[in-house]
């Protein structure tokens, strides 16, 4: 499974994993392959972060995984939001509409005081049906 638009994990864990006929992904965050995260906008010394910018990151690179197992965002089951502001949910549930109906995947969101990296905001775990 090539992922080429993905970057490096920073631990010794995949991507993606299957077992049972589900795809557990690795928690996904809005990291690019340069290691930059997007929806993170730095002017005049003051730092800018946008919940919705991140999510759609997100999905993208959700999007890239299950397209490299042969699955789509169709095949999602399950998704854990981690949101280090919950003053950000109404943006992130926004967005998160854009991509997902009321019949799409079950869904928990969680506070969280920080996630790995300062920038990141918003990281997602899912877990999808193995396509096919």
């Amino acid at each position: 499974m090539a992922l080429t638009e993905r970057p490096t994990p920073l631990a010794n864990y995949p991507f993606l994993r299957e077992a049972g006929g589900l795809l557990f992904l690795s928690g996904v965050s809005a990291r690019r392959k340069d290691g930059t995260i997007a929806g993170v906008d730095r002017l005049s010394g003051e730092v800018r972060y946008d919940v919705a910018e991140q999510l759609r990151a997100i999905v993208a690179n959700i999007t890239e995984t299950l397209h490299a197992a042969g699955g789509t965002l169709a095949d999602l089951v399950d998704v854990t939001i981690f949101l280090t502001d919950m003053a950000d949910y109404p943006a992130m549930n926004g967005e998160y509409n854009r991509w997902f109906a009321s019949d799409g995947p079950a869904r928990t969101t969680v506070g969280v005081s920080q996630l790995p990296h300062p920038d990141m905001v918003v990281e997602l775990k899912v877990v999808a049906r193995r396509p096919g």
